[in-house]
This record gives structure tokens, C-alpha cells and sequence, in this order.
């Protein structure tokens, strides 16, 4: 059994987890990084194709503020937002673009050189966010990975931390899992921030990377640490539908399309004349199931997004990796349309954090989309990227505050047992459904019941079979410990029947349609009523859901 030590525990190694530990770091602490899988291989951050929402006198367009990209994603997100996050989120992402570059990351630039070329996207009133072509989370990775590799921040690579550890009511550390060995490995710290990322492959159709199945949403509900907005999932509307190899993955950039019924309609006129496809993300997916519900789908169930309008050239020029795939499919974007359909993408719910990134539980803090607050009912394109920075900036530094000011936390070699008795039980199992059986059962549940449109009908009864997943038994086939992959699948399954348990949840809870969450029996905004957060946790006979009214302190829906 190993056993490590630091200050400062990242659980993550994306975008968010990198730059949690990079401002740990730089102010003093003892920093490890411990990942699931490989760093700059796995996560959310290193598949990001958008742009970095920021706003700033060295690059802005005329007319645009910091406080319009505020006003903007509380609008976004229906008033539900964290507006202290939000305030920090708009003033702080500037100088942190600024010191990407400066670590040796490339954005493009206009053809002068002087300023950011910049993007837009649905929900934004301004161009505002800089890129590099459709691999800005790619460049970011590389530019905080080589900032780490210069402070000499070690990364502990292909571990799953199952539980985090408490000592006299505060963190305490982590107990995890090799992956490769099956061994349990035990890390004591005096703080830890969570950067595990969002829990897309709980669902069906997803652009999320396998890895992201809400870890990290369950080991804050394990030790006492709230969730909050967990009903709010934005799905993209352009994933792929085929081939089938290929499905649910991002097929495109709305910003570079166009979006076309079977009848040849620009049917986002319809719902949203002035915005088109720029609109927010949750209403253009919802147009496009509605399209597909009354009958103007195309063959494989979707629509179609067209780039025939632009010069040629310019999808391989601005997209390039995406051109690549297009070209891969035998498809030409200069004359092919593309069949796409929604597609999860993106958690707004998660820990509940206060404006330092810091839980309930005293050391645990949080970095990334494994918290809730900063977007509210739904996220605004480019925001995500922006949040990384940002929340791992803000986290780091203050886990290291926290950290250098109290002892190592203690964690005695029977909890580290305890996890590879865990193991050996699974592996003792005989009877049962294989991990990726019940994986594939999960996805189906919320894809079909918890997913775009919803009902009390159709969440009650994803409740329900989601409970009694819960309860049956996993066989792994191979009993070697060994770079068995079934052992890794089989411990991410209680993480997503907790993530998906919370979803359905809070979702019944708001009987109104709001951003990404959208009810059939509930086709209104009820602000009178629901201008509340719902948070949840584990109480005595299972989760529990609780009502919390949102704090208004700069803009409220009437000001709108």
C-alpha cells in the first residue's frame, strides 16, 4: 500500500486541476496531482474546441464591457447564478488569458498582431473570447503543464480516489485506487480541491470523454458536502448521430453553421428570429427535438448543420481537428450537410462552493464543473474555459492559505485496507451484470427519461430503475487485478447512480421550465416560485432535497 503526503491534493488533472495546482504551488504549498487517467489524454479540457470568454480595454469590441459579459451570463443563466462568482469570474479572466500566454500558450490574432481575434457564441451580445483554431483547451493543458514541470508539482497518473478522508470535522486527505495494480494508494494533505469534472457519460448520447462519470459529485456527498442545481445538464445541440462509432460526439461549432429541418427550413427563425443559432444553447436544442417531434427530422432523428456558405477553405483554416474528422467520414463540409442531434455536454450543478471555491467541509475546496453556481440554469458558450481558469486561480491559492495554517491530516492504514477489501469483494462476485451492462442500462435511463424534454411521469420512473440499479450485483469477469479494465468501470458505477439519483431529484423538485432544464407538465418560468436553488445531500434514508432562495445582490429578473 502507498502512502503519500502534501499540502495541497488536486483531484484532477484537466484544465481546472492543473491551475488549482499551479496557484497552490506558487504560493508555497506542497502540491501533488493525482488523475484518473493520463494528464493531457483525459478529461474534459483537452477535447475543448471554443474560446476563452474575456473582456479586456487590449481587446474588446466598441460598446462591450465586463459588466455587459456579466448581465449577459445572468441572463444566461435565469437568474439562478452565483453573482459573486459570476463578478469574479468576468473581473479575473482577463489578466489569467494574459498569463496563459505568458506561460507559452498561442492564441490567434488579428492580422496586425496587435490584438485577439475573438468569438462569439450563443448568449454572448459581444465578440469577446479569445481561441486557437478548435484545440483552445488542448493549448491551455500544454501551457500549464509545462508551468507545473517547471515548479516541480508531481502528477500520481492512473488512480481513481474512492473516498476522501476526515480528521476532527476537516479534510483529511483521499483514499484512491491504482488503476493498474488495483492497489489502494493513501494521501494525506492538509487541504484538497476537487477538479474531477462534470458526469456526461451518465448519459446515452455525449461529447464528455469516458472518464467523466461525477466522481467527484459522490465523494462530496459522501462526506456531508451539499450539491446544488443538480437538475440543470446542458446538452449541445450539434453531436454527431452517424456513423454510430461517432454518435453524440461534437460535430460542429455553431458559430460556423447553420441549422436546417428535412424540409429545408433555418428553423431556429421560428424560435429565435433576432439570435438564429447563436441563441443559447438550451434553446437550440430544444427547437431541434421539437423539430424532430413534429415530424421535420431527418432520417437518423435530427437535423442538419450546413458550412457550405462559407468561402472555401475556411472550416479547414478555423476548424481544423473537426475538418480532419469531417474528411475522415467522407465528408466534404464545402458541399456536405451534416446530420446532428443534442448531445450532453455540460454540468451547471455540482459542490456547493462559496466565492473562495471552498465547501462546507473545512480543507475541501473545488475547481471547475465539479461545482455548481457560476452558471446558474444554463452555461453560456466559452464561459466553461473562462470558469477553469478562474476557479482553479481562486481555489489554489486559497487551499494553500488554508493548508500552510494547519497540521497533515492523519489517515490510518485501515481506511487504505478497507478499499482493497473492496476489491477483493467485487471480485469474490459471481452472479450479476457485467459494469458495462449496467453502464449502458444508466445511459439508457437518462437518456430517455432524465434528458432534454422531461416529465414527472418519465423522472419517476428513471428514479426508480435508476434505485434498483443500484442495488444489483457487478461481476468482473477476470479475476487477475492487473490492468483489469472491468475493475476501474466497475468502481466509477456507484459515482454515476449517485450523479444520476441527484439529477432526477432535483429535477422533479422544479416543477418549471428553466435554461437546461425544460418540463412538458411544466412549460413555464415560474419566478414567483422557483427563483430558488435546490441543493442536495445524504441524510438518514437517502438523499434529500432542500430549497434555498437565490441572493440577488446586483441584478434580478424584473431589472432584466
Amino acid at each position: 500500500m502507498k502512502r503519500m503526503q502534501c499540502d495541497v491534493l488536486v483531484v484532477g488533472g484537466g484544465g481546472a486541476g492543473l491551475m488549482s495546482a499551479f496557484s497552490a504551488a506558487r504560493k508555497g504549498a506542497r502540491v501533488l496531482v493525482v488523475n484518473k487517467g493520463k494528464v493531457q489524454r483525459s478529461g474534459a479540457t483537452i477535447m475543448a474546441p471554443g474560446a476563452i470568454s474575456a473582456v479586456d480595454d487590449r481587446w474588446k469590441e466598441k460598446g462591450d464591457s465586463r459588466e455587459a459579459h456579466f448581465e449577459d451570463t445572468l441572463r444566461g443563466g435565469c437568474f439562478l447564478n452565483d453573482q459573486e462568482m459570476v463578478r469574479i469570474l468576468c473581473e479575473r479572466s482577463p489578466e489569467l488569458v494574459l498569463e496563459l500566454e505568458r506561460m507559452g500558450a498561442l492564441f490567434q490574432r488579428k492580422a496586425d498582431g496587435t490584438s485577439y481575434m475573438l468569438r462569439t457564441d450563443g448568449g454572448h451580445s459581444h465578440a469577446r473570447s479569445p481561441f486557437l483554431e478548435d484545440r483552445t483547451g488542448r493549448e491551455m493543458l500544454k501551457a500549464l503543464s509545462s508551468a507545473l514541470a517547471q515548479l516541480h508539482v508531481p502528477f500520481q497518473e492512473n488512480v481513481l480516489v474512492t473516498r476522501l478522508a476526515k480528521e476532527d470535522g476537516r479534510i483529511a486527505g483521499a483514499v484512491g485506487i491504482d488503476t493498474e495494480t488495483a492497489e489502494p494508494v493513501i494521501f494525506e494533505s492538509r487541504a484538497v480541491v476537487l477538479a474531477t469534472g462534470g458526469g456526461g457519460s451518465v448519459y446515452e448520447n455525449t461529447d464528455n470523454s469516458l472518464d467523466l462519470t461525477g466522481d467527484g459529485y459522490a465523494l462530496a456527498l459522501e462526506v456531508g458536502v451539499p450539491l446544488r442545481d443538480m437538475e440543470f445538464v446542458q446538452f449541445y445541440p450539434a453531436g454527431f448521430l452517424f456513423p454510430p462509432s461517432l454518435r453524440g460526439m461534437l460535430a460542429g461549432l455553431l458559430y460556423y453553421c447553420r441549422l436546417y429541418n428535412a424540409a429545408g427550413e433555418r428553423f431556429m427563425e421560428r424560435y429565435d428570429p433576432e439570435r438564429l443559432e447563436m441563441s443559447t444553447r438550451d434553446r437550440v436544442s430544444r427547437a431541434i427535438m421539437q423539430e424532430v417531434e413534429e415530424g421535420r427530422g431527418t432520417p437518423h432523428g435530427g437535423v442538419y448543420m450546413d458550412m457550405t456558405y462559407h468561402e472555401p477553405g475556411y472550416i479547414a483554416k478555423m476548424a481544423p481537428a473537426l475538418h480532419a474528422t469531417y474528411r475522415n467520414m467522407g465528408v466534404d463540409p464545402e458541399k456536405d450537410r451534416v446530420e446532428i442531434a443534442p448531445t450532453a455536454h455540460f454540468f451547471m450543478g455540482g459542490m456547493a462552493v462559496d466565492r473562495h471555491w471552498s465547501s462546507c467541509l473545512p480543507g475541501l475546496f473545488g475547481s471547475g464543473e465539479v461545482c455548481g453556481g457560476m452558471h446558474g440554469a444554463n452555461r453560456l458558450s466559452q464561459n466553461a474555459l473562462a470558469e477553469i481558469l478562474v476557479s482553479g486561480r481562486v481555489s489554489g491559492e486559497e487551499a494553500a492559505r488554508y493548508a500552510l495554517g494547519v497540521s497533515t491530516g492523519r489517515i490510518h492504514p485501515e481506511e487504505g485496507a478497507a478499499e482493497g477489501q473492496k476489491i477483493r469483494d467485487m471480485l469474490a462476485v459471481r452472479e450479476g451484470d457485467s459494469p458495462l451492462a449496467i453502464r449502458k442500462e444508466i445511459q439508457s435511463i437518462m437518456w430517455t427519461h432524465g434528458g432534454v424534454h422531461r416529465t414527472a411521469d418519465s423522472l419517476k420512473k428513471a428514479l426508480r430503475e435508476i434505485l434498483l440499479l443500484s442495488r444489483r450485483p457487478v461481476v468482473i469477469s477476470s479475476r487477475d487485478c492487473c490492468m483489469n479494465r472491468e475493475i476501474l468501470e466497475a468502481l466509477e458505477i456507484p459515482g454515476m447512480l449517485k450523479t444520476s439519483e441527484a439529477i432526477l431529484r432535483s429535477a422533479l423538485a422544479r416543477e418549471e421550465s428553466r435554461g437546461a432544464h425544460f418540463r412538458r407538465d411544466y412549460p413555464e418560468t415560474g419566478d414567483g416560485r422557483f427563483l430558488v436553488n435546490f441543493h442536495i445531500r445524504e441524510g438518514r434514508n437517502g438523499m434529500e432535497v432542500s430549497r434555498k432562495s437565490v441572493e440577488l445582490p446586483y441584478a434580478s429578473p424584473e431589472a432584466k
